[in-house]
């Protein structure tokens, strides 16, 4: 399922990061013609790949089948060292609780684990992960069609200044933010049970570099279905 690495400790996953690297070589380079991050040796790698990254690689047996990146706001990020022109004269928050939201993609066929596809259990892992986490908010520069989706799924949206050009392409920043009503849309919508993540025994919380205390535990399978009919049994889920 969804599998966690933090920059600190890439270089004991090593055989992970390479094909997590090439995933998105392939993806951004070779499907989206990102031609500016085109590398020779077929890893898409940038400066913001430090050990405050935070890598999210959904997998399927050995295979990378999707992924997404979140970066500390409180380091150099990309709306801050990047595309701080889309925020105008207006500010953002910047805290250890609030994190970038970057690289976000499925493979091109949007493959299925367990009947569930490859997209819809990306998006419910990050939410899962940050409410885990403690991960209050995300930053996100995106197309305003992927807000309405933010939006559709359960979200909590907040639009931090207007749409801009970039490229070809409409871009707006916003702060989204997860919750546990909006961990059960996703069940919902997607008729999906159980957790989506795989958190190592080794694997610590990047907000205090402690246990995850808050781990998500679904009572049993098929009770995601059953709670999320019954908010108030929501509070029961998290220990």
């Amino acid at each position: 399922m969804l599998e966690i690495f933090t920059g600190a400790l890439m270089a004991r996953h090593w055989e992970a990061m390479e094909k997590i690297w090439r995933f998105r070589h392939e993806q951004f380079v070779e499907r989206f013609g990102w031609e500016d991050v085109r590398r020779a040796d077929g890893r898409e790698i940038d400066a913001f790949d430090t050990e405050g990254a935070i890598h999210l690689a959904l997998f399927s047996g050995r295979l990378v089948v999707g992924y997404s990146r979140l970066l500390p706001t409180t380091t150099p990020h990309l709306l801050s060292d990047v595309y701080p022109h889309l925020m105008g004269e207006r500010t953002w928050r910047r805290e250890p609780t609030v994190y970038e939201w970057t690289r976000c993609v499925a493979s091109e066929d949007n493959a299925r684990i367990n009947g569930l596809q490859a997209s819809h259990l990306l998006m419910t892992g990050v939410m899962e992960f940050c409410l885990t986490a403690g991960i209050e908010a995300l930053i996100v520069e995106t197309h305003p069609k992927l807000v309405n989706l933010l939006l559709t799924t359960g979200w909590d949206v907040t639009v931090l200044n207007q749409p801009s050009v970039l490229g070809e392409k409409l871009v707006v920043p916003i702060e989204a933010r997860p919750s546990k009503s909006g961990l059960m849309q996703h069940h919902r919508l997607y008729s999906m049970e159980g957790s989506t993540l795989v958190l190592s025994t080794e694997m610590t919380n990047p907000l205090d570099g402690s246990a995850f205390l808050n781990r998500l535990s679904f009572l049993a399978p098929g009770e995601a279905r059953a709670v999320a009919r019954q908010p108030e049994r929501l509070d029961k889920i998290f220990h």
